[in-house]
């Protein structure tokens, strides 16, 4: 590819050779010179002119090609008699031309060419002797004289040229550190601050635990919100650091985009908290409803962009459109976003693109954040091969513009009814109640959308007498309305429910009378939830069981499976995790112990830890895909790590494994892995209470939260659950232990909870073990140490990795994950300067646990 500088420099080269074989032509021609060199110029100049205009061949050809023109017609004009004293003047032009390039043998042999000429008119052509005049002599010393004083302009030209690109390569490098020095500074920064952060969070935790008052409560919950919400901001630098480093990979997953839907709704519900705004959220019924790409970045995407809308948008509403464009690679997923918020400038707009900037980045600004929301957003995208497109005016709101490459794994259309031909839906709703005539449009279009997308016949009436002409006129099937509307005339749709379903678009706070026939959708209001009530689903099927569509509980009796890990803890909580779904759980401590197991017995997955002393995961899975002739060729392996990094799941897959889970085993990835390997037969699931079948499937194959980052949000779990966990070897404990040492501490016990399945005995037990075998890992850590065997201390860091993060102890963690890295690079200054460290931290938190 050739740079603008390029270009402009090829333009200037192949002009003046045009020019100059023009004129060599015409004096060709006048001084009747070998006339078949004509054609040969003309030729040359097409050749040169067709691959500059056609950007054909490399740069280094096109020169080659241009230079070796110019030498051939600078040497036919210099051996010809008459032409003896305008050759230096020929060589200046050439050297000239030749100094665009950084090439100095050019410039040599253009002056070699010189001075063949020059030798050729003496021993050949004898018009430089003896009986030469004194001005001619004067002419030739002249010629000879600016020919030299070219070559010296062009060297220096080229010297100053390499000079400053040298200078500019150094700048550039430069540049790069300082960039990654600057990301490496904010994740370090970020790693430092979580541990406060995470103190401040987990104080408030058990501070909401105990009997307070009121008042106290509501403070604790604002400290809670705040430390969560810069957690929030760490993280986010984080993502930075990671685009910045050049790090961040795309996966390719099947995913259902309906699920992308129902996970961005649910968070900006949430914080629409109030309900002060229309969340209107339209999709095309016609999208293919199995998509390839990377969910959890699309996810990410829309969260960032509808949190900026949310931020800058007073009244009003959002509106948020998902459609699609057919491509040879399959389609472009088409994302729109409107809002009625401040909107932007055209210089603000021109900005936007800046890292850290924000609108209203002055001393009065009203909103929060560090103005990295929309950089992170375009480097998800740039990694997907997609692109953002910002328009807006001030005070009009912003409209943004998304497009993202895709393949489709299911043409299958992502929104379907059964006998839609045979519906006919009645929508009710007075725009004038709204604050801005953008939200009536947004609701409009929606329903236009579902109407014509689906195939249902559907009108919409602005008043009451239209909705009685309607019914008058049509055989409606179904009828939604708004709260206000209902609130207006009660008895009439209580009335009409007696015949046909009445829906009701509700704020979240609404409840009917009792005994009433209306069903309720709550806010906001989406294509989904209507479509799921007209399938066939009844009274309460709204919001929140729209969203937990496709994330009941679910057992897994009579599956058996194997757990592979060098760490007794890890299985622990493998055992625990995995029998919490009625799975049997065998385990073994090493690959060798996991290859014999499996030839003598059959398991349905087994989970194989990628980072073990001995045969490592990729050898383990080699020879257990090789027993008895390739019996477990097709088994389900997941790879358990605590590498996380980005693009791990195509990692894996490459070196054979089906799927990975991060460790520490986190439950709501745990389920979606399960789905995916596990046949149909094999799971078990349980309805909500209250919640029926939807007709649409609302599968959660591709909603996985990529390099396993943690989820937005959690995965529905019954106490049933939480039961088998206990049965799995937990203590139940009457009343919950109070965990103050281990918050001092800067232990995260939210998140050692979590991932022991909100069970205070198995956390309990899991901080006893880890508390247990200090004395031995410390044993290990030193004698590796004393070794100096770097390998075998990284394997073992990057196993006090995953132990200290099922506790919660996030600090010693991240020492730990610095100096397996360190191991895993032979740094041996870096482990010994931070080993004492690492046993110190490993100490206080071995102590804080002594502390329960």
């Amino acid at each position: 590819m050739r740079t603008e500088a390029q270009t402009s420099m090829h333009l200037l080269m192949v002009s003046t050779l045009s020019i100059l074989s023009v004129l060599l032509g015409l004096i060709t021609l006048t001084m009747s010179w070998e006339l078949w060199t004509v054609p040969m110029m003309v030729a040359g100049c097409l050749v040169v002119w067709w691959l500059h205009i056609g950007r054909v061949g490399s740069e280094m050809l096109y020169e080659n090609i241009c230079t070796g023109l110019l030498m051939m017609e600078f040497f036919f004009f210099g051996v010809h008699e008459s032409s003896l004293f305008d050759i230096p003047l020929v060589a200046c032009i050439v050297l000239l031309l030749l100094s665009l390039l950084n090439r100095k043998r050019l410039l040599y042999l253009a002056v070699a060419l010189y001075v063949f000429q020059m030798l050729y008119h003496l021993l050949l052509l004898g018009t430089i002797g003896p009986g030469m005049r004194n001005g001619d002599v004067l002419r030739m010393a002249m010629g000879a004289s600016a020919v030299m004083g070219s070559l010296v302009v062009a060297r220096y030209r080229i010297n100053r040229r390499r000079r400053e690109r040298a200078r500019y390569d150094t700048m550039q490098e430069q540049l790069a550190t300082a960039v990654r020095q600057n990301a490496d500074f904010l994740s370090n920064v970020s790693h430092e601050l979580r541990t406060p952060v995470n103190m401040v969070i987990g104080i408030s935790e058990v501070a909401l635990g105990k009997d307070i008052s009121p008042e106290i409560r509501e403070d604790i919950r604002s400290i809670k919100l705040a430390g969560k919400r810069l957690s929030g901001q760490i993280n986010n630098i984080l993502d930075y650091t990671e685009i910045v480093e050049g790090t961040l990979a795309a996966a390719k997953e099947p995913y259902r985009i309906t699920s992308v839907l129902n996970d961005v709704i649910t968070m900006t519900a949430l914080q629409n908290g109030s309900d002060k705004l229309e969340m209107v959220f339209d999709i095309d019924p016609k999208l293919p409803s199995l998509l390839r790409g990377d969910a959890d970045k699309i996810t990410h995407i829309l969260r960032i962009l509808l949190e900026n809308s949310l931020k800058f948008t007073e009244e009003g509403g959002i509106n948020l459109w998902i459609g699609f464009r057919r491509e040879t690679y399959g389609i472009n997923l088409v994302i729109d976003i409107y809002d009625t918020g401040i909107g932007m400038t055209s210089g603000q707009l021109e900005q936007i693109v800046d890292d850290f900037y924000q609108a209203d980045s002055g001393s009065r600004r009203y909103v929060g954040g560090l103005g990295l929301g929309i950089p992170i957003a375009r480097g998800l995208l740039r990694s997907m091969g997609g692109f953002v497109h910002f328009e807006s005016a001030e005070q009009q709101g912003l409209q943004v513009h998304i497009a993202i490459p895709q393949e489709v794994e299911d043409e299958t259309p992502c929104i379907q009814v059964p006998e839609a031909s045979q519906l006919c839906i009645a929508c009710f709703f007075k725009p004038e109640r709204y604050s801005r005539d953008e939200v009536r449009r947004y609701y409009d279009r929606m329903i236009l959308h579902l109407v014509e997308g689906l195939g249902i016949e559907g009108y919409q009436a602005h008043n009451f007498e239209g909705l009685l002409k309607l019914q008058r006129d049509h055989k409606l099937t179904h009828v939604f309305i708004a709260q206000r509307e209902y609130m207006a005339n009660p008895p009439y749709y209580e009335e009409l429910a007696e015949t046909i379903p009445v829906a009701v678009i509700a704020e979240r706070d609404f409840v009917l009378d009792e005994g009433s026939r209306l069903l309720v959708l709550r806010k906001p209001f989406f294509a989904l939830s209507i479509v799921n009530l007209i399938s066939g689903g009844g009274p309460g099927n709204g919001f929140e069981e729209a969203q937990a569509a496709g994330r009941r509980p679910f057992t897994c009796k009579g599956v058996r499976v194997l757990a592979v890990d060098d760490e007794e803890m890890n299985l622990m909580v493998a055992k625990g995790v995995l029998g919490s779904y009625g799975i049997q759980v065998d385990t073994c401590l090493s690959g060798k112990e996991a290859v014999d197991k499996c030839a003598g017995a059959a398991y349905d997955v087994i989970f194989l830890d990628h980072m073990m002393p001995g045969f490592d995961g990729v050898e383990t899975l080699r020879r257990i895909r090789e027993i008895n002739n390739g019996a477990y060729q097709d088994l389900p392996v997941v790879a358990l790590t605590a590498n996380t990094i980005s693009g791990a799941r195509e990692m894996f897959r490459n070196e054979g494994f089906n799927e990975f889970i991060p460790k520490p085993i986190e439950c709501s990835v745990l389920e979606r892995v399960l789905r995916r390997i596990l046949p149909e037969h094999c799971m078990q699931y349980e309805l909500l209470p209250g919640a029926q079948e939807a007709s649409m499937e609302m599968d959660t194959a591709g909603d996985s939260s990529a390099d396993g980052k943690k989820p937005e949000a959690d995965s529905v779990r019954t106490p049933a659950s939480r039961k088998s966990v206990q049965e799995a070897g937990a203590s139940v404990q009457e009343a919950p232990p109070t965990y103050g040492s281990l918050v001092r501490a800067g232990i995260n016990v939210g998140i050692g909870l979590e991932y022991c399945g909100e069970d205070d005995g198995f956390y309990l037990e899991m901080l006893q073990m880890f508390h247990d075998q200090r004395a031995e890992k410390e044993a290990e850590l030193n004698a590796l140490y004393e070794a100096a065997n770097w390998t075998d201390y990284g394997i073992k860091a990057h196993a006090l990795k995953s132990t200290a993060l099922t506790i919660g102890a996030e600090a010693l963690s991240a020492r730990a994950k610095e100096l397996e890295m360190a191991g895993k690079k032979a740094d041996e200054a870096f482990i010994r300067e931070n080993h004492p460290a690492l046993l110190q931290m490993y100490a206080d938190v071995c102590d804080s646990i002594a502390g329960l």
